[in-house]
């Protein structure tokens, strides 16, 4: 039997250092021949490894990265049908300014160019793209195999993307086969937002390795031991963490307090000041800056943390969640995206979005306890060992994905 040919759309993967769930998502694929098609070049560097099934075709990088290419990419789009019927639908929404033209414009240029991409490929059994993005609707129009889609949290949640629109989706996919979205939420929000119908839809979590049951480091102490795990970009939203540390800290003058932070980020040095002028004598803070994913782990599985915290004002759902709770770690966390199928009553904490330090302080006062608790921290770990393990979810994605082509 002739093995299937996947043709997987990227940003940027293998270059680059972002996506990082496509690495451990390819040696799932082992069944087929995938040819790798990122829309970009990551930065300079050398490339992640891959498996030997798996090719790497730079065409659309190449065009991507070619002013002349772009140019007449620009000239087809500017009278393109799907451009027409996308500002006729932001008009008739009453969305319709300049700046969402001018991306609707950038989207419909990307799109074309995918497509020819994508159709100058030969035969193809599936298109598979990784984000909800201009590049999956080239994929549809080229119309070369059927094409399946993830969505995230930044590609999905309008929102949170510049002037609260997602160029293309609502017009451009009606001929999507598939779009796997990672959460339960997030199929909710694709039905509501933006019209996708119930049989293109299906529910593909993430996940991560699970670690030996065994694996909770922690030990009681006198000191309150917290951790917080994020890049330092304003989303995050770093700096509240640290005022509402030094509210409680303030509130507990005779409570020793340790606070971790893993990732750095633009806003260390505007997150380093709030802390100098905030933070009380009690709080002993150590800035770990981006470290290793082997170390993270490390960290997590050796240093007894009594919480961990989640500031940010949107996500997906959260890897440091599912990385934190799978070693029994609890967490305090903003309810934003599809943080709450990640965090159940009982095996941590949700906080509004709209927090202030105050709130922080205050949900502080009533959760460190609890979070000590064995049996929170033992629901903790179940709760990710039920819904994210890596493993399972992969293998029945890709399983999903080739066997709807047999």
């Amino acid at each position: 039997m002739q093995r299937p040919r996947v043709v997987w759309i990227t940003s940027t993967f293998p270059g680059g250092s972002g996506e990082q769930f496509i690495g451990p998502e390819t040696a799932f694929w082992d069944a087929a021949d995938v040819t790798l098609l990122p829309v970009e070049y990551g930065p300079s560097g050398p490339q992640r490894p891959i498996p030997e099934n798996f090719s790497v075709d730079f065409r659309l990088a190449d065009a991507w990265s070619s002013r002349s290419a772009k140019a007449l990419a620009s000239v087809r789009a500017a009278a393109h049908p799907l451009l027409v019927r996308e500002l006729a639908d932001l008009r008739r929404r009453g969305k319709l300014t300049p700046a969402r033209a001018t991306m609707a414009f950038k989207a419909m240029v990307q799109a074309l160019m995918t497509r020819d991409a994508v159709a100058a490929l030969g035969p193809v059994d599936v298109v598979y793209t990784y984000w909800l993005k201009p590049m999956t609707v080239g994929a549809v129009m080229a119309g070369v195999a059927p094409v399946v889609s993830r969505a995230h949290a930044a590609d999905l949640y309008e929102e949170g993307r510049p002037a609260s629109y997602n160029p293309l989706v609502r017009t451009g996919l009606s001929g999507l086969d598939t779009l796997f979205s990672i959460s339960e939420g997030g199929m909710d929000y694709l039905r509501e937002r933006y019209g996708f119908r119930d049989d293109q839809l299906s529910l593909a979590r993430l996940g991560v390795d699970m670690p030996p049951r065994d694996t909770d480091p922690w030990a009681p102490s006198q000191t309150l031991r917290l951790v917080t795990i994020s890049t330092l970009v304003p989303k995050k939203r770093v700096d509240l963490a640290a005022r509402g540390i030094a509210e409680y800290a303030r509130r507990h003058p005779e409570q020793q307090v340790d606070w971790t932070h893993l990732g750095d980020g633009p806003l260390r040095a505007q997150v380093e000041t709030v802390i100098a002028e905030v933070m009380p004598s009690t709080v002993k803070v150590e800035f770990r800056g981006m470290v290793p994913h082997a170390e993270l782990l490390e960290t997590l599985s050796t240093q007894p943390f009594d919480l961990m915290l989640n500031t940010s004002d949107n996500e997906g759902v959260p890897v440091s969640i599912m990385e934190a709770a799978v070693r029994g770690l609890p967490c305090l966390a903003t309810d934003v995206g599809a943080t709450r199928e990640a965090i159940v009553p009982g095996s941590g904490f949700l906080l509004p979005v709209d927090l202030t330090p105050a709130h922080l302080a205050d949900a502080l006062d009533r959760q460190v306890d609890p979070a000590r608790d064995p049996q929170v921290r033992q629901a903790a770990n179940e709760l990710v060992r039920e819904r994210f393990d890596a493993q399972r979810n992969y293998r029945t994605f890709v399983d999903d994905v080739l066997g709807s082509i047999a």
